[in-house]
């Protein structure tokens, strides 16, 4: 009688690098930190914890991860404008939401300015002035975030934005980012970013450059496929 064999180790299907993030503890979902909750061109996946001053964003935390914000990039433009927004993480998720109203006070200045080195501008009059929304939803992966942007804005047109964004924080400051995704409006356009931000615990700071392909009579040149991303911020933790 042959002898009974011994019984072989039984693989599991449980993908073993999904079951080495479930052991990973919780201080490897670290998220990785702007300063300002913003990435180049798009919400950064990220709970504001503290008051920030910043071109790209300045805010007040409130509360259960409500604050309030504004950008002064746009405040210096004419386009004064105040926003809402909300934030939670769990574990390696990150959701944030937000809503913001712009209020365009510089027609007039920008109308002048086009009609008088464009002559065959005849009439530009910029409505600016609305509502913007967001949602945001970001997974933080140790020291890579994964995240999805939607954005919709109601000026003088409808504006509908889907972005998708990866940040690599390679040192404990220093942040590579990416950015790509496509805006509606009327027909589907390419937007992408790249560049690198630095979030320390007080200073932050962000340049790199984004994919616009922006066309229009009143542009030097007619067009501007380029503009240069830019922020400073000091966080008061």
């Amino acid at each position: 009688m042959t002898p009974p064999r011994p019984a072989g180790r039984r693989r599991s299907s449980f993908p073993r690098w999904l079951l080495a993030l479930s052991l990973l503890p919780a201080a490897a979902f670290a998220q990785v930190r702007t300063n300002v909750a913003r990435l180049l061109t798009t919400d950064a996946a990220e709970v504001i914890d503290a008051p920030v001053l910043g071109l790209q964003r300045t805010a007040l935390p409130l509360f259960g991860g409500l604050s309030v914000d504004t950008s002064l990039y746009a405040d210096a433009l004419l386009a004064p404008n105040l926003g809402l927004r909300w934030a939670v993480a769990a574990g390696p998720h990150r959701v944030a939401l937000g809503a913001r109203y712009t209020h365009f006070v510089g027609a007039s200045a920008y109308s002048s300015r086009v009609e008088s080195q464009e002559p065959a501008i005849q009439s530009f009059t910029p409505e600016l002035s609305g509502p913007a929304f967001y949602a945001v939803y970001g997974l933080s992966l140790g020291p890579v975030l994964v995240q999805g942007e939607a954005r919709y804005a109601r000026y003088d047109s409808d504006y509908l934005a889907f972005t998708g964004a990866v940040a690599w924080n390679f040192t404990d400051a220093w942040s590579l980012i990416a950015e790509g995704g496509m805006r509606v409006k009327g027909g589907a356009k390419l937007k992408a970013a790249a560049g690198v931000r630095y979030g320390g615990e007080h200073f932050g700071m962000a340049l790199g450059a984004a994919y616009v392909d922006l066309s229009d009579p009143a542009l030097p040149g007619k067009d501007l496929p380029l503009l240069p991303t830019f922020d400073l911020s000091w966080s008061f933790r």
